[in-house]
């Protein structure tokens, strides 16, 4: 009970600093709000953690899992931190790290909501789609893509998922190829109303398995 209270506190500093943040942010006073972000992130990683080595999706979603009846909370509150983190990166103009911090912003909130660990809210799926569009051209990431995948598929908007699918592919990344298949055996199984809805009819979806293929079949002789 005592180490539950103390991150439920530790979610509400956070959303204390984020108020902040937007402030300082709006008064483009920058540096002071990246050293409340970092401040305040640094008060969940590991006291044996490299301060400077940088985390990992992967690595965020753990500390979070660590703290079992919060870790929805601190999801939210981190990748609230690193949206705002993004957003003051872009406005000192630094594209790359502002890629960087809302890649791992959008892939926490897409982690919270794919596990039903977090209320579905307006808000919350307006963030994703604002930050999804914010990096999708120069997205690296191949567990953010596989998520973003899974996302618009458990939304039952299809055709973005298979657009996300293709887009991941594009990338080179070899996990597309892997995830390929699978997401296509998944779909196939839906009913025809159902793909109409998502607005990937079966002859649509069927094409689209077959360009799959195809796409794969050409990076690999290449």
């Amino acid at each position: 009970m005592i180490r539950r209270d103390y991150i439920l506190r530790m979610v509400a500093e956070m959303v204390q600093v984020l108020a902040r943040v937007i402030s300082l942010k709006s008064r483009q006073e920058y540096e002071q709000a990246l050293q409340e972000i970092n401040a305040a992130l640094r008060g969940l990683r590991d006291d044996s953690d490299d301060p400077a080595r940088e985390l990992s999706l992967t690595d965020w979603i753990a500390l979070c899992r660590k703290h079992e009846q919060a870790a929805s909370g601190l999801m939210v509150a981190v990748a609230d931190l690193l949206k705002e983190q993004g957003d003051v990166l872009t406005a000192q103009g630094k594209p790359d790290a502002s890629t960087r911090s809302r890649a791992l912003a959008l892939g926490l909130f897409l982690e919270a909501l794919l596990n039903a660990e977090t209320f579905v809210t307006a808000e919350l799926l307006a963030k994703v789609e604002d930050l999804f569009a914010q990096v999708h051209t120069t997205l690296s990431d191949s567990e953010v893509w596989r998520r973003l995948v899974r996302y618009f598929e458990a939304r039952g908007r299809f055709a973005h998922a298979e657009d996300a699918l293709f887009a991941w592919q594009a990338t080179g990344d070899p996990s597309a190829v892997n995830e390929g298949p699978a997401f296509y055996e998944r779909l196939a199984s839906q009913t025809d109303d159902a793909l109409e809805r998502g607005d990937l009819p079966r002859v649509e979806l069927e094409q689209g398995r077959r360009d799959f293929t195809d796409t794969t079949q050409r990076s690999r002789r290449s």
